[in-house]
């Protein structure tokens, strides 16, 4: 239970023993009046304390009747409350999902990547230019650029999720993501319409042709109904960063 739930409770439960005390102060006061063994010369007395009695009768429903409604303001205020936290709660739920600090599932494509297992021969441009065999760093950048822009919501490569700080790069015969060291087969998860997302990575000309024209085995794509992408788990924290100030409005 959380400070403030626990703050109104006690406000609450403080409000009505004092609505208690007051209640029963005032019943025992009439108690008193009803049953005292007055003289008949102290009616006017009687009559004076009776007015007294009714004037602070009168008070104390006046402050009861205030009470509550205090007490439905605060129960107003609660209910509120619980509403704005709900939708603050949304709206964090939201931006974790958006910082990619959440795992997700949905409908998308698995892309496999692989290096070519064909062996070029002869005096071709295949032989004198190996790497064309290869999935290097900017092939997957290419994809993960593609694929944003045709709506992908979340992508991950090899079980790494990609943010805005992910870096891909090539480092010898391996690929670094999220400094993570990973190599060929690529296995590029990405949530979003599965049929938009594969026509764009197909197009003629797009990101998939040239290493299709190479070799059809290096791509292959799966349409799926439901993908699971994990979260985030690289560091968070900003070193030089900060949140910018509002400026000034100049007169």
């Amino acid at each position: 239970m959380s400070d403030n739930k626990i703050y109104q409770m006690m406000v609450f439960f403080g409000i009505w023993l004092v609505v208690g005390l007051l209640l029963g102060l005032a019943f025992k006061e009439q108690t008193r009046i009803r049953t005292a063994e007055l003289p008949s010369a102290r009616l006017p007395e009687l009559a004076r304390a009776y007015v007294q009695e009714k004037q602070s009768n009168t008070a104390l429903e006046e402050e009861i009747r205030q009470l509550r409604q205090r007490i439905n303001e605060l129960e107003n205020a609660f209910t509120s409350g619980a509403k704005q936290a709900q939708l603050l709660n949304q709206s964090l739920q939201e931006a974790k999902m958006i910082a990619g600090l959440v795992d997700v599932e949905g409908s998308g494509i698995e892309l496999t990547l692989r290096d070519s297992a064909r062996k070029p021969a002869g005096e071709s441009i295949e032989q004198l230019l190996p790497e064309l065999y290869t999935i290097h760093d900017y092939d997957l950048l290419r994809v993960v650029n593609e694929l944003r822009q045709a709506g992908a919501e979340a992508i991950s490569i090899n079980g790494q999720r990609v943010v805005a700080t992910t870096g891909i790069r090539c480092t010898g015969p391996v690929v670094f993501v999220n400094d993570v060291k990973m190599a060929s087969p690529f296995t590029i998860l990405a949530i979003g319409d599965p049929k938009t997302l594969k026509g764009a990575l197909e197009m003629p000309g797009g990101v998939l042709a040239d290493l299709k024209s190479v070799d059809p085995k290096m791509v292959q794509i799966k349409l799926l109904d439901k993908i699971r992408i994990p979260a985030y788990s690289g560091s968070t924290q900003f070193r030089y960063a900060q949140p910018a100030l509002p400026q000034e409005v100049k007169p």
